[in-house]
């Protein structure tokens, strides 16, 4: 790469960070027809939890998010040797496979355009080298739930490999960043998309992730050999144990296990679980007994045996080690509902679980006389949102979910849950006082008409006000300066964050009068157009009409921990490339999504 695109890459924004079901309604638009050019076509947010995200119909101790990397270690002759045959039998192998089955690393994804993927040529001619160390210095999980969404579909969909990498690296690079941003199940979708043969030292890297975050211990089994060949893991010498034990060879998983804890592959409860999951295999023996007291953080090695072998590390583990791990966690079916529930609502805020798929998980709360009782009054409380006698009834129970949410992601899962039950309230003025909820529930899965219904209900610069302003699905009068003054006037944010982002939203979905555009920035004292590296490269990848580049540049401009620090010029951006390339929908629902929970 050149020394200023290098430089791009080092500035990338990093901000606060120490068969597909789409999550949309139905309706919501329809796909248009497969583009044959990275020209922009018409998309809406969606995306899917169990399989991979579908286009939307339209508008150490402690788990890292760097890399997975390990480090080059001294080989002897014998085991260059030993390489060297190995790799002659894997050619025998990838020999015997029909070349009609043989997939190739020139386009590699779940979904396809036609299916609701983006376009082939989505990176144009963009270098992909460049994209490929964006895509791994993004950092996860997103500010954003929809620019996650967006950034799944993104990284899901059957995409030409850019020119300059290796499509097994590029696959294992998107893979990872999915992994960071709490979608386990879509990362695996997408590695097994690429052959064993094919597999290089960074797919054997990123495939033990993945794998383990899914609780998968004999999907490592097919390429142990080849993972303790190519990469210096005493994690991949120890899975040759577990899968031993797996096929009931308990023989030589006894040995393993014993060379490794003599050789120290890996130490302390990571051991521990190593020996509980070889006596979960055939003719296992062993009860091992896992004690959390001095652990200090979860690592992946610890979830995906702690999955696989039915044990539930404590709560406050989970907690302090990252927010994907609740993406992770709410996917695993070996746990019960009553456990997955507990973390399906910041799940849900992440961007990997949708409106369907949390009420579906809360029946199975209802149905469990054993689960605990604040999941079974949640329940409660959400069927009632959804079949009680009446609006006012509706509305009063999803009032008391919000109302027992902690701030954050908690409240914003709240918010997913209730999504549907929102849009069955008929616009009533007798439900003012709950029209900024609803309207925002409503918006969390995308159900944009359904809340433009209230434009009469809502007062003029209230929440409810703006979220319509931004997200409504047709065109709108221009915003004139009394409303957002108005607003203004109401927000409790920091700094006015909350209107700084509204501005930046309506300005770059072009919905506000220049003049009050002025007038409200002035006000504000917040620059929107202010320029860096970051903002001239999302916006020359939407003038090239690069729907994927645009989508990958936004995903890097919304790193943060939550909208209360992203920027408001990263929002304006952001809007305004997306829909530069076609991709309106997402563009209005990242824009409200932003004034809702900043």
């Amino acid at each position: 790469m050149s020394a200023s695109v290098l430089a791009l890459v080092f500035a990338l924004p990093a901000l606060g960070q120490q068969g597909p079901e789409s999550l949309l309604p139905e309706g919501f638009g329809a796909p248009p027809p497969p583009p044959t050019s990275s020209k922009p076509n018409s998309a809406s947010p969606a995306q899917s939890v169990s399989a991979a995200p579908a286009r939307p119909s339209s508008a150490g101790d402690q788990l890292s998010t760097a890399a997975p990397t390990a480090d080059d270690g001294d080989e002897s002759t014998e085991e260059d040797a030993e390489g060297e045959e190995e790799s002659e039998e894997e050619l025998a192998i990838r020999y015997d496979v029909p070349p009609a089955a043989r997939r190739s690393l020139s386009a590699i994804g779940i979904i396809s355009a036609a299916s609701g993927g983006f376009p082939a040529e989505a990176f144009g001619t963009t270098d992909g080298n460049f994209l490929k160390q964006v895509v791994n210095r993004t950092t996860g999980p997103l500010a954003s739930r929809w620019g996650t969404i967006l950034g799944r579909r993104l990284l899901a969909s059957r995409t030409t490999t850019p020119i300059g990498v290796n499509g097994a690296d590029w696959t294992a690079e998107r893979a990872w960043l999915l992994l960071r941003m709490g979608d386990s199940v879509v990362a695996r979708q997408l590695i097994q998309q690429v052959d064993a043969g094919n597999y290089t030292k960074r797919m054997h890297e990123v495939a033990l992730q993945v794998l383990l975050a899914n609780g998968d211990l004999s999907g490592m089994c097919p390429i142990v050999e080849s993972g303790v060949r190519l990469v210096n893991d005493g994690r991949w010498k120890m899975a040759r144990a577990i899968c031993a034990s797996l096929s009931g060879e308990q023989g030589s998983a006894t040995a393993f296990i014993n060379q490794g804890r003599y050789q120290g592959w890996v130490r302390g409860v990571d051991y521990r679980l190593s020996e509980k999951a070889v006596g979960a295999g055939m003719n296992g023996r062993r009860s091992v007994k896992i004690e959390w007291d001095n652990v200090e953080g979860m690592n992946p090695w610890r979830f995906g045996l702690s999955a696989a072998t039915g044990l539930e590390p404590p709560e406050e583990l989970l907690a302090k080690s990252g927010r994907q791990l609740a993406g992770w966690q709410v996917q695993l079916p070996m746990y019960p509902a009553a456990i997955r529930a507990k973390y399906a609502a910041q799940a849900a805020a992440l961007g990997v679980y949708s409106n369907r798929d949390i009420v579906d998980l809360f029946g199975q709360v209802l149905d469990d006389e054993e689960a605990p009782d604040n999941l079974r009054n949640n329940a409660e409380a959400l069927q009632q949102a959804y079949i009680a006698a009446g609006d006012g009834a509706r509305v009063t129970a999803m009032s008391t979910i919000w109302s027992g949410a902690t701030k954050g992601a908690d409240y914003h899962g709240k918010l997913i849950m209730t999504a549907r039950a929102a849009a069955l309230i008929a616009p009533n003025s007798a439900h003012s006082a709950s029209a900024d909820g609803l309207i925002a529930s409503m918006l969390t899965a995308g159900l944009d008409r359904n809340a433009a219904a209230w434009a009469n209900i809502v007062d003029s610069g209230s929440l409810g006000w703006a979220l319509i302003a931004l997200a409504s699905p047709e065109s709108i009068q221009p915003v004139e300066f009394g409303p957002l003054d108005d607003f203004y006037g109401n927000d409790q944010s920091e700094k006015g964050q909350r209107s700084a982002l509204l501005l930046a939203g309506l300005a770059g979905l072009e919905r506000i009068d220049p003049d009050a555009r002025s007038d409200f920035g002035g006000e504000l004292n917040v620059n929107i157009t202010r320029e860096t590296q970051w903002t001239r490269a999302i916006s020359a990848a939407a003038q090239r009409g690069e729907q994927g580049t645009v989508a990958l540049m936004a995903m890097a401009g919304l790193q943060a921990p939550n909208w209360s620090v992203v920027p408001a010029n990263h929002l304006y951006y952001i809007v305004r490339s997306l829909r530069q390339v076609g991709l309106n929908a997402e563009a209005r629902m990242i824009a409200a999504e932003a004034v809702t929970f900043s």
